[in-house]
């Protein structure tokens, strides 16, 4: 509830100042007179419109910026919230079972993390049709042995979601990014 009204007061404030950014220019650039909202700020709006030509055009410029970031304050607020995305587990006459898109990637990365030479993982997850496909790009430690860790991280990551989900894993790509460590030379093995 007082996320909606918190939303309302945003909208109404926003409009509020978006309306005297307008009425702002339009005096300053003297297309309406000074008392156009009937004594509401008409000292300040007179003040703006007799003002010298450079600062006039400063005038202008700052209700300009004040109602562009108005406007797109007001596109933020209208927009709908962003819904996290849920991937199906099961469905049975008791109900459904989902899980967040957030911690399958969770999952993803701490598997990933637990092969020998990778440092930090971050994944990104899409559902297509043929299964989910599984992005990652994995920091590995300078000297680590590529041809080792590819086919290790892929098999772990594909069977920690099948084996903990039962979603469907149709593919797992990763890009590895080497880490140099502090001492600062390879240690090959």
């Amino acid at each position: 509830m007082i996320s909606v009204f918190n939303r309302l007061l945003v909208i109404l404030a926003a409009l509020a100042i978006l309306a005297g950014a307008v009425v702002t220019i339009g005096v300053a650039a003297q297309a309406w007179p000074p008392e156009i909202l009937y004594g509401w700020f008409a000292p300040q709006l007179k003040l703006a419109a007799e003002a010298a030509t450079g600062v006039r055009v400063a005038i202008i410029a700052l209700a300009c910026i004040a109602g562009v970031g108005m406007f797109a304050l007001l596109i933020a607020e209208l927009l709908p919230l962003r819904t996290t995305m849920l991937h199906t587990l099961s469905v049975t006459d008791k109900g459904t079972a989902t899980i967040e898109n957030e911690s399958l990637c969770l999952l993803a990365e701490r598997t990933g993390e637990t092969v020998h030479g990778v440092n930090d993982v971050q994944c990104f997850i899409r559902e297509r049709d043929e299964g989910l496909i599984i992005k990652c790009d994995a920091r590995v430690a300078l000297g680590a042995n590529l041809l080792e860790v590819n086919p290790e991280m892929k098999a772990k990551v594909q069977e920690a979601i099948q084996q903990l989900t039962g979603l469907s894993v149709a593919r797992v790509d990763i890009k590895f990014r080497f880490q140099a460590d502090k001492r600062g030379h390879v240690s090959v093995r």
